[in-house]
């Protein structure tokens, strides 16, 4: 059962309750007294077909009715019959189809289908379509899709698509999809697509994608992508890709690409490329690449090149491996400091303790404590330093590069395996000169 019928099981057997047939009710004949000309006028009695005005006191086997249709007692069964009009019960119409405004003090029903406004003191109930204006007092019920505006005191349920405004006290819930403005006490809950405006007091929650405009107090989660404005309570969780503006009380986490703006209070998340502007209060974290502006109180952490502006400043604790390699995979995580870390970066590099680049960082990069990288191309700064290689101007309190130093190195201590440039500082190792210019106070140089 998918699950959102899980959900809305419960509720629906609750309301169908009081619609049974009693035991033992049997099909009443079709005796009236009708004063009307080929079918058109007054009725009194469980007329079968009337166009007019019909008063009855339980309905039972009815096939048509137009006009105004009045109906005192619980009705029992009438599959096939077609009520077009004003349809009005002490306990409320039931029919096939109910077409028209159909109004009942504790419920109205249909077998197939209500097309119009419908009022139902508990509920409104279809086992087909709902088009139109529909308001129960706990609930509206339908086994098809629902198109128009549902009022339901608890919830609103269909087990097809729902479309157009719906109004759950608690809840609205669509085995389909769910487009329009929908607003749920506790929860929006969609088998398909949910597209539009959403808000609710707990989640948002859509196995498929969520198109839109979505506010959950607690949450937004798509099994799709998630794309429009997301705001969530403590987070914004999506399996494909997210695009726009995502803001999460704790977290944004998107197993696909992360486009557009994201903020949020522990950290952004993404298995794919992170593109445009990021902040997160602890960590901003991505399998792929990073572009744009990603800031963090924390770390900064992408498995391929930061491009653009990424500043963080104290870093955190990570997990080593893919970000959605669970415990049982391995038998435990392995935990690792990390401050700022990526394959390339270029252009504006910051970090308040660690930067650690595997590939080439170019452009301006500086670290409170420490800065690694395979390459350095630009200008660096940080007190503990080292690279393979440099090409540029680096000042620290110690520079170590393993092998060649192309440009400028200021720092208390410099070494390089091979000096193509100057050092400055109080000790200057270069390895590629011999004897005592190897190693000189004050300044070595080997151009």
């Amino acid at each position: 059962m998918p699950r959102c019928l899980k959900i809305a099981a419960p509720l629906a057997a609750m309301i169908l309750a009081f619609s049974l047939p009693a035991a033992g009710d049997s099909e009443i004949a079709g005796r009236s007294l009708d004063l009307a000309v080929n079918g058109y006028g007054l009725g009194f009695g469980n007329s079968r077909r009337l166009c007019g005005v019909r008063i009855n006191l339980r309905d039972e086997g009815v096939e048509k009715v137009c006009g105004l249709n009045l109906t005192l007692w619980k009705p029992g069964r009438s599959e096939n019959a077609v009520i077009t009009g004003l349809a009005v019960g002490l306990y409320g119409p039931r029919a096939g189809t109910l077409n028209g405004l159909s109004v009942g003090l504790l419920a109205v029903e249909a077998e197939a289908a209500i097309y119009g406004l419908a009022a139902g003191g508990l509920a409104n109930v279809s086992g087909g379509p709902v088009r139109g204006l529909s308001i129960g007092g706990l609930a509206n019920v339908s086994g098809g899709p629902v198109r128009g505006i549902s009022i339901g005191g608890l919830a609103n349920v269909a087990e097809g698509s729902m479309h157009g405004i719906s109004i759950g006290g608690l809840a609205n819930v669509a085995e389909g999809s769910m487009h329009g403005f929908s607003i749920g006490g506790l929860a929006n809950v969609a088998q398909g697509g949910m597209i539009g405006i959403s808000a609710s007091g707990l989640a948002n929650v859509t196995e498929s994608s969520m198109h839109g405009i979505s506010i959950g107090g607690l949450a937004n989660v798509a099994e799709g992508s998630m794309h429009g404005i997301s705001i969530g309570g403590l987070a914004n969780v999506s399996e494909g890709t997210a695009r726009g503006i995502s803001v999460g009380g704790l977290a944004n986490v998107s197993e696909g690409n992360m486009l557009g703006i994201a903020c949020a209070g522990l950290a952004n998340i993404c298995e794919g490329d992170l593109v445009g502007i990021s902040v997160g209060g602890l960590a901003v974290i991505s399998s792929g690449n990073m572009t744009g502006l990603q800031l963090s109180a924390g770390g900064i952490n992408a498995a391929g090149d930061l491009t653009g502006i990424s500043a963080g400043l104290l870093g955190n604790l990570r997990l080593l491996g893919n970000l959605s390699r669970k415990k049982s995979d391995a038998g435990g995580f392995d935990l690792a400091y990390c401050g700022l870390r990526g394959e390339n970066a270029r252009y504006l590099t910051l970090h308040g303790v660690e930067i650690r680049i595997a590939g080439r960082l170019e452009g301006f990069s500086a670290s409170g404590v420490a800065l690694r990288a395979g390459t350095i191309a630009g200008v660096s700064t940080a007190p503990l330093l080292r690279a393979t290689r440099m090409r540029g101007i680096t000042a620290g309190c110690v520079n170590w590069f393993d092998g060649r130093q192309e440009g400028l190195s200021i720092a208390l201590f410099n070494y390089a395996r091979e000096l193509r440039g100057v050092q400055l500082g109080l000790v200057n190792v270069a390895g590629n000169r011999s004897g005592w210019t190897r190693t000189l106070p004050i300044i070595n140089a080997h151009l």
